[in-house]
């Protein structure tokens, strides 16, 4: 397995950087994240005009049909500027139809999100935020030849302006994905007010909607998108990570105390080199995870829990000392620190915890296994 990018994977790398520094930017960021939708359109725009929205959907259906590494390219690149956009949401609505989707679901809906004419988002989860099949609140019942939809979903990406809903909902003691059209009857959508102002968020709730049989996707899909959307996540994470560590270390070097640069402090020194390890830790875990995917899929559900652990990690703990080393600047609203760390903090629940990725990891080595026997 190959670790190095190819020519193509570096073209597209230096295109996302020029993009993300053309149209990114403190002001820029805040106003969209503030605005109604929760991103600019004119942005998301170019973004499907360099044929991101595409990047997984497969050649068949109108995509570019790469993989999990060139996404992670885009998302990185996207985390370090903490751009608003439908990229993570319509990417992991795009897996979803691919893992769960029969032939005709994914003729209907991939074509449409590759030409950027659709959005979508995925409710992954209900009002709690647990990423079990416990935690899911949306339940179909079968009413004639169609189903009904009842029940919620919380912390849905954008799902309050997504054109196209792919809802987890328990069908018969098993989870489901179910199509559900942003304007459905019997759908209210309302946005969170949660930490991460540069993410926009919503809150789903079904009363009696009516679902057509053609809109259940049969395939078992949710635990395959699950891990898609962490490592899509986590390289999203590990980009803003080092933006943060960046804008640290520039700080430290321009920040004076008792005549000299902080940064020229053995402690301040150690301080940013322990961040900067976790930096590198998580950069390869999220290259690895996004090889795996698309090469070892046997290794992905390992692979995926170890990169969304270590990125949470390193964005916390690199989002957190950003405000320290900023000094009294570090805690305003004018500066971006708050940004970074509210991005932290909401990236690292989403999608599963770090306590959720640290029970995957023990139950897929066995130590849980050993444990209890053990005892």
């Amino acid at each position: 397995m190959s670790f190095a990018f190819t020519d193509e994977q570096v073209m597209l790398q230096d295109a996302a950087a020029r993009l993300v520094e053309e149209v990114g930017g403190s002001a820029a960021v805040r106003a969209a994240g503030s605005s109604d939708i929760g991103y600019d359109p004119a942005v998301w725009k170019q973004m499907i005009d360099m044929g991101w929205a595409a990047i997984v959907v497969p050649e068949a259906h109108g995509g570019i049909g790469l993989g999990q590494i060139e996404l992670s390219i885009v998302a990185q690149a996207c985390g370090r500027a903490l751009l608003p956009s439908p990229l993570l949401a319509t990417s992991t609505a795009t897996r979803a139809i691919v893992a769960a989707g029969d032939a005709a679901q994914q003729d209907r809906w991939l074509p449409a999100i590759a030409a950027g004419e659709l959005t979508a988002t995925v409710a992954l989860t209900g009002p709690d935020g647990g990423y079990g099949a416990d935690d899911i609140a949306a339940t179909l019942i079968r009413d004639g030849d169609g189903y009904r939809l009842d029940g919620a979903s919380s912390f849905v990406l954008d799902g309050h302006v997504a054109d196209l809903i792919l809802v987890a909902a328990m069908l018969d003691g098993a989870i489901r994905f179910v199509a559900v059209p942003r304007d459905a009857q019997g759908l209210q959508a309302k946005r969170l007010p949660w930490l991460d102002i540069t993410r926009a968020a919503a809150r789903l709730d079904f009363a009696g909607v009516a679902i057509p049989a053609d809109a259940l996707l049969p395939g078992d899909g949710f635990a395959e998108t699950l891990r898609f959307a962490n490592a899509t996540l986590a390289a999203e994470q590990t980009g803003a990570a080092a933006a943060a560590l960046d804008i640290t270390v520039d700080y430290a070097k321009q920040r004076v105390q008792f005549g000299q640069p902080i940064g020229a402090f053995q402690a301040v020194k150690h301080a940013l080199a322990d961040l900067a390890l976790l930096v590198e830790a998580a950069t390869s875990a999220i290259w690895y995870v996004a090889a795996v995917a698309d090469q070892r899929p046997d290794e992905f559900a390992e692979a995926s829990a170890v990169a969304k652990l270590m990125a949470s990690d390193a964005l916390s703990k690199c989002g957190a000392d950003m405000i320290h080393y900023h000094g009294g600047i570090g805690f305003t609203w004018e500066h971006d620190a708050h940004l970074y760390f509210r991005r932290a903090r909401a990236s690292a629940a989403l999608f599963g915890d770090p306590d959720t990725q640290t029970g995957l990891i023990a139950d897929l080595i066995g130590l849980n296994e050993e444990i209890d026997h053990a005892a």
